[in-house]
């Protein structure tokens, strides 16, 4: 100890401000950590092993490998050690939890991933450099977030996901919903997040209102999110003697058919059109007589459909100008009332009664998606979008640490599978056996054949084919 402090003095008496003094301190605690650490695992290596031995593994080699925790990067020396039926194990990453091909500690993938979905990767490496004693470039932190989305898709998507769950919960009502958002794509591209939320209400928290149990899914594959919500809501809902309350905008994919198929079994649904939309529609369709739109927007929240024809008869004798243009916009509007009526009943008169009640939602939980990706012209791929996807939902879903805190602990089916590609990969990568041959023979007319018959100009044409290739 009285070394470490002596050396620490001196590395402060080196330099000649506070800064530089600083940042001398904290490269002196790296290296001192690395070293401890680098210790540390020595000794972690030979207890892991052991057990290793137990299970029929024995040390095949040793190997070196550099990986980067919070505090700096750490070299060591690890046993790799292998069974009778060649599978391969490298204990003391196991105990660490540091995956293949990653140069980065568990940690180090949450924080930067994290950091990742709220902030601009150049901005993440900037953080990175300000706050800890290594760097990290942004197409670094990049790819960390797209490993780590994959990663945490393999898991949470598989159908194995729910086997451990034994008993469902039974509540009176269950709020459904579901939308899309844009976003910019590279090569001109559009893509469309497809997302699904369900909760169990909402509830006041300061001065603040959260919803209860919520739980987020989202993929750029509609029917994707269907599936993967639906999933969720059979394995942790017991549907029996629930009513499902659904609301949308009622765009392509978020029909009331699709909420039917997502409540299968429930005491009964309810679905509604999102109000957001409906008063914007109305806002559209009758921005000539903007007098009027309160007045049919109140005629909707009280479901008297009298009023709403007597609102639009109104409108349509203020016609003033661009008659045929302003009858159109009316046309619409009527049909598209008319159409959506049942789904306009309020809750009350639906016999929903529940103080919870949490409907039309969906559009504020947009904002940590477009937040993150719709600003400043980003532009995505559909791998980086589907990665920082995962990661937003994971997040939100409080899920994120208990998929990284999982070493490989993939499905059996996704396991032989990885073993089998593994497989192919090296024999497909072995050199065949040289095997000698005598190359090809030279064809050959035998002579007694007249010149000009055809015959015979066949035979010539044999003999004059060039048959070594110019390459050779």
């Amino acid at each position: 100890m009285e070394s470490i402090v002596t050396d620490l003095v001196e590395v402060m008496k080196k330099e000649t401000n506070f800064l530089a003094r600083e940042k001398a301190m904290m490269v002196f605690f790296a290296q001192l950590l690395a070293t401890i650490t680098q210790l540390a695992f020595q000794i972690l290596d030979a207890e892991v092993s052991t057990q290793c031995k137990k299970e029929g593994f024995q040390v095949d080699r040793k190997s070196e490998r550099t990986v980067t925790f919070l505090f700096g990067s750490v070299t060591y020396v690890r046993r790799r050690m292998k069974n009778q039926a060649n599978e391969i194990r490298y204990p003391l990453d196991e105990f660490l939890g540091i995956r293949k091909s990653f140069r980065y500690s568990s940690l180090v993938l949450r924080n930067v991933s994290q950091l990742g979905s709220i902030m601009v990767y150049r901005h993440v490496s900037q953080a990175i450099d300000c706050l800890t004693s290594w760097r990290m470039s942004h197409q670094n932190v990049q790819q960390l977030v797209v490993k780590t989305g994959e990663l945490i898709q393999t898991r949470s998507t598989h159908e194995s996901r729910y086997d451990g769950i034994i008993s469902k919960k039974k509540v009176p009502y269950l709020y459904l919903e579901g939308d899309g958002v844009k976003i910019g794509g590279q090569k001109k591209q559009s893509l469309e997040i497809h997302r699904f939320q369900v909760c169990e209400g909402s509830q006041k928290v300061g001065n603040r209102t959260e919803m209860i149990a919520p739980h987020f899914v989202s993929h750029l594959n509609r029917q994707q999110a269907q599936k993967e919500i639906m999933n969720y809501i059979q394995a942790h809902y017991d549907l029996t003697n629930t009513v499902v309350v659904s609301n949308s905008d009622g765009g392509s994919g978020y029909e009331k058919a699709v909420f039917d198929e997502l409540s299968l079994g429930c005491l009964r649904h309810e679905h509604f059109r999102d109000r957001y939309h409906v008063h914007r529609k109305i806002k559209e369709r009758l921005s000539f007589v903007p007098q009027l739109q309160n007045r049919m927007i109140q005629a909707i929240q009280h479901y008297n459909w009298p009023e709403v024809q007597l609102v639009l008869d109104t409108s349509e004798s203020l016609i003033e100008e661009k008659e045929a243009e302003t009858l159109e916009q009316l046309r619409l509007l009527h049909h598209y009332l008319q159409r959506n009526w049942p789904y306009l009943k309020p809750r009350k008169a639906r016999g929903i009664v529940d103080p919870k009640a949490c409907i039309g939602t969906i559009e504020s939980t947009h904002r940590k998606m477009t937040y993150r990706m719709k600003r400043q012209g980003r532009l995505w791929t559909k791998t980086g979008a589907q990665a920082m996807i995962r990661v937003i939902d994971s997040l939100r879903n409080q899920e994120f640490d208990g998929w990284l805190n999982q070493y490989e602990a993939l499905p059996n089916d996704v396991v032989a599978q990885e073993k089998r590609w593994k497989a192919m990969k090296r024999w497909v990568q072995k050199k065949p056996n040289f095997q000698t041959h005598e190359g090809a023979l030279k064809g050959k007319i035998g002579e007694g054949k007249a010149k000009s018959a055809p015959l015979g100009q066949f035979a010539k044409g044999l003999e004059q084919l060039i048959t070594t290739p110019n390459y050779i």
